[in-house]
């Protein structure tokens, strides 16, 4: 059951804009919850990481570095995008990890959804995805 939610909410959630991804999670968990809808909450949830992760990717990809193929890769990226961009430690990290421990792991696979909580962090998401973006560019102009 649970490949067969992720190949639908994979196949359905294409964006090459993370920032896009976690608006249509924010929309899809409303109206989830509307619908009282669970599994449709459980995806909306993914789409929130999978708005994270491609937060990572696009980092790593505009730092010249090889896009990671899985989590510790990710961190690692942003990480390294962290110290080029001259932020505090965990600023980018922090969030990324608490999306894949609440929304990939407990919501989605665990099948625990606090409602609050994954509202709060797919707010929290949308808000990692225009801050990473802002590392980014700051990192590349400092490149220069």
């Amino acid at each position: 059951m649970i490949k067969k939610l992720r190949q639908r909410m994979i196949f359905g959630a294409a964006s090459d804009d993370p920032g896009a991804l976690a608006d249509r999670a924010i929309r899809e968990a409303d109206a989830a919850i509307r619908r009282k809808d669970d599994v449709g909450f459980r995806e909306a949830a993914e789409k929130g990481w999978l708005a994270a992760s491609s937060s990572a990717d696009v980092a790593a990809d505009k730092l010249g570095m090889k896009i990671p193929g899985g989590y510790s890769g990710r961190k690692s990226a942003l990480g390294e995008l962290e110290d080029r961009a001259r932020l505090r430690r965990g600023a980018l990290v922090g969030t990324f990890e608490a999306a894949r421990a609440v929304l990939h792991g407990e919501c989605f696979h665990g099948a625990v959804c606090s409602t609050r909580g994954v509202l709060g962090l797919l707010d929290d998401v949308k808000s990692f995805t225009a801050s990473t973006q802002a590392a980014i560019n700051k990192a590349t102009r400092r490149q220069r």
